[in-house]
């Protein structure tokens, strides 16, 4: 009897050897929205490093802003094999076809700093976006407590903006209600681009003849896009915001042209995201998630990571000290 109870452990333990996949063993898939021009190829940097220090085989792809060819490179990591994937929807409603390609293959997906709208997805990592709002508007009320603001939410399709729009608006209406703030004008950007930011400033400068004392902005490339407006016309504003510490915007705020930016640690993210799909690969039980997110499908479970604003005294103590960018880089020669 005791023969065969050893022989059963052993067997069982072999079960589990051979049923639990090595980490060594274990193919990722990162899809990024696009390279030029964007933060994701920081993004991509920081992914092939994390997994390289985990020794994971990750496979990365860049739709250059096409949804349509996304979806097929999607398909294409599926077929060669890869466990889970990772992705930054280019956009978050036709990417529900790429999760249930996925599905349909046994292969769990997690959305990366975007949500993907409209289907099982599995996990979303992100910052918290109504935090990332907050800071932007308690920066811009304690510099200027009073005046004429503009607010530039970002893309209204990405959940991310609609997010930060109802945490700002939440946060400024009691200076609205008193008069203290004059929202001079509020709206979406178009794929968050930064031309469109452009004009509609312009447009704004144009039918207004009201100093504008305040511009906050979802996204750093808005902020650049709103200063062109600005600048071009001869004018300045107290305080501009933006999010993702790109290298011009940590420029603009060591200049004094732009007061704030929103950083969200890249590392961070990069460690969370491989981390979670290694786990999920492996099949090793996942902590339940506190927060969760509607999709429109369904209540996708969230890891949240938390955003740090920066402001020229704080450059050195986050983006340096992360090694986002170097001493170089931000205060070098340009």
């Amino acid at each position: 009897m005791k023969i065969l109870g050893n022989y059963l452990l052993i067997v069982g333990m072999l079960l589990l050897m051979f049923s639990c996949k090595q980490q060594s063993d274990v193919k990722l898939g990162f899809l990024i929205p696009a390279t030029e021009g964007s933060r994701w190829i920081i993004d991509k940097g920081f992914v092939e490093k994390v997994a390289a220090e985990r020794g994971i085989e990750v496979l990365i792809r860049s739709a250059e802003n096409d949804e349509n060819l996304q979806i097929k490179q999607g398909i294409e990591l599926l077929k060669e094999g890869v466990d889970v994937l990772i992705v930054v929807p280019s956009n978050a409603n036709t990417a529900a076809a790429l999760v249930r390609d996925a599905h349909e293959r046994n292969v769990p997906v997690v959305a990366y700093d975007r949500l993907i709208k409209n289907c099982d997805l599995d996990y979303l990592v992100t910052f918290d976006g109504a935090i990332i709002g907050e800071l932007m508007v308690e920066h811009a009320v304690q510099k200027v407590p009073k005046g004429n603001y503009v607010l530039l939410f970002g893309d209204a399709g990405d959940v991310n903006a609609l997010w930060m729009k109802t945490a700002q608006e939440a946060y400024l209406q009691p200076y609205i209600d008193r008069g203290d703030i004059n929202v001079v004008y509020r709206t979406f950007v178009e794929n968050w681009d930064v031309n469109n930011a452009y004009h509609i400033m312009q447009q704004v400068l144009d039918f207004t003849d009201q100093p504008i004392d305040a511009i906050v902005t979802g996204y750093d490339g808005l902020a650049m896009g709103a200063l062109k407006a600005v600048e071009e016309q001869g004018k300045t504003v107290k305080v501009l915001t933006g999010q993702d510490s790109e290298l011009n915007a940590i420029h603009a705020v060591v200049d004094g042209r732009m007061s704030l930016t929103v950083y969200k640690s890249i590392r961070e993210t990069a460690e969370a995201a491989i981390d979670l799909a290694t786990k999920l690969a492996r099949g090793e039980k996942i902590e339940k998630a506190k927060q969760t997110m509607f999709n429109g499908r369904k209540e996708v479970p969230m890891l949240l990571l938390k955003p740090v604003p920066v402001t020229e005294s704080t450059i050195r103590s986050t983006v340096i000290a992360d090694e986002f960018f170097t001493e170089e880089q931000v205060y070098g020669k340009r």
